[in-house]
């Protein structure tokens, strides 16, 4: 790996929002060809600071397939924001790249206004049938392969929140049991259309790890991480921090010290790939 590829990886690694902010500067396109010559970790990490429109574009400029990987691991929240300003062609094209189970679930988000629960929620959760025994839930749960496990959520047959419990919980209770009989009844849950500010607000968080979202039904919607809000106030205080056009130097090593603009400009124009190949480039 050149020096200037080497300079421009350990900056991406290291100043992931600084360089969403220097990046937004280029074409969408140009960037999508850059961040392609990445790691797919590094460039996740600089698509989920992008503003969700410039996210979208850069997503939708790139091969569907690493769209797709990308998309999957950016958070819920901001796969929404991406998703919901689209025309109905462009987020259809998005949603296409992305396995059925994800494209069912952010469906089920998008009707939800900005800036309320229902907007920011994850659809993908653990939840079990109450009528389950604890063995039997425990085995659909090693199963599942996406959804926060912390907090088992039991549901009745017309899908509404009955009751929780937490993952040690179960594995310490009675396999022979019913998950009804394991479960707390008392449920602290959210409405999809509570103001966002409510919803950061809330006293609960002190308490809980993440609050589940029913309907005006009970019907179990979602769940909303604490994680995840802290992500939205950080966000929210970075806001204007760091400008779009990075004019300031960056010292990267001991040795270098370069302008984070100049050099990711050189390496888009050159098309430098900065994904360390082998012991020997």
């Amino acid at each position: 790996m050149n020096p200037l590829a080497r300079l421009g990886a350990a900056f991406l690694k290291d100043h992931p929002e600084a360089a969403a902010g220097v990046l937004e500067d280029f074409p969408a396109e140009n960037v999508a060809r850059f961040l392609a010559g990445t790691s797919p970790a590094t460039a996740e990490q600089i698509i989920r600071h992008f503003t969700p429109a410039f996210a979208a574009n850069c997503l939708l400029a790139g091969e569907p397939a690493a769209a797709g990987s990308i998309f999957t691991q950016l958070p819920p929240d901001f796969q929404v924001m991406i998703l919901r300003p689209l025309e109905r062609a462009r987020r259809e094209s998005l949603l296409s790249t992305l396995a059925p189970d994800l494209s069912a679930s952010l469906r089920r988000l998008l009707p939800y206004p900005e800036g309320t629960a229902g907007a920011v929620m994850e659809a993908a959760l653990t939840s079990v049938p109450e009528e389950l025994t604890v063995r039997h839930a425990l085995k659909r749960i090693k199963r599942m392969r996406r959804g926060m496990k912390f907090y088992v959520y039991v549901t009745n047959q017309q899908g509404q929140l009955s009751g929780v419990l937490t993952l040690h919980e179960l594995i310490n209770a009675l396999p022979s049991s019913s998950v009804a009989q394991a479960m707390s009844r008392q449920v602290i849950r959210l409405s999809p259309m509570e103001p966002l500010p409510s919803v950061i607000n809330s006293p609960y968080w002190q308490e809980f790890h993440a609050l589940p979202v029913t309907d005006n039904n009970n019907v179990l919607l979602g769940v909303i991480r604490q994680k995840n809000i802290r992500r939205i106030q950080e966000q929210a205080v970075q806001v204007g921090v760091v400008s779009s056009s990075l004019g300031a130097f960056v010292a990267i090593g001991e040795l270098f010290s370069v302008s984070a603009g100049y050099l990711l400009a050189a390496l888009i124009s050159t098309g430098t790939p900065v994904t360390k190949r082998g012991k020997h480039d």
